[in-house]
């Protein structure tokens, strides 16, 4: 006779998935996960895989989206701090980009895309609206006019963000450290300059 799973049960089992999933995407890559890794990680069978996700593509790509969601609402706390933009920038940069459970630095745009292509077509529609609905409140929070700071600009500070964040150089720790902090100083100096006066 199969095992009766509860709600509850399935809760813990998906919240295992997502949380060794955070795991495995930091130390494999979203490419390089299997669903066996998924599998071994939470301690289920691969038939009971199925029985949640309809592929590992799935499972991937709503960690990415849950992960970004707990993010932002981590994010929105910091910026409606009572203390000066720049400092709330550069906590809200750290906390994307910097915390011991972001994922940011280990997904890259064309992981993305490579999941979107496994997947309905609406999760693109929707990708794209979520992403420029996050971008947008956050400028709002800071109080940011879009027109006085141009985006294209931030996108390329963002980008150097990303790559050194996530590039495997073999020039030390501190090396990487430091000038992680100073571009997160040199872009919250930048957002800051488009501010409402």
């Amino acid at each position: 006779m199969p095992k009766i799973v509860t709600e509850r049960e399935k809760d813990l089992v998906r919240e295992a998935m997502f949380t060794k999933g955070i795991e495995l995407i930091r130390k494999k890559g979203v490419r390089r996960i299997t669903v066996e890794d998924i599998t071994n990680a939470t301690h289920i069978g691969k038939g009971s895989f199925y029985s949640y996700y309809n592929s590992k593509e799935e499972l991937l790509y709503s960690i990415i989206k849950k992960s970004e969601s707990r993010m932002f609402e981590r994010v929105e706390v910091v910026l409606s701090e009572r203390i000066s933009l720049k400092e709330r920038l550069v906590k809200a940069l750290k906390e994307v980009y910097l915390a011991a459970d972001s994922i940011v630095l280990y997904v890259s745009p064309s992981d993305i895309e490579l999941l979107l292509r496994k997947l309905p077509a609406e999760a693109a529609d929707q990708e794209a609206i979520k992403s420029n609905d996050y971008f947008s409140r956050t400028l709002s929070l800071c109080g940011i006019d879009e027109s006085r700071c141009e985006m294209d600009v931030l996108a390329y500070l963002m980008n150097a963000l990303h790559f050194i964040g996530s590039t495997d150089m073999s020039f030390g720790e501190r090396g990487r450290d430091k000038a992680l902090d100073i571009l997160v100083h040199s872009i919250a100096d930048y957002m800051t300059g488009g501010a409402k006066q």
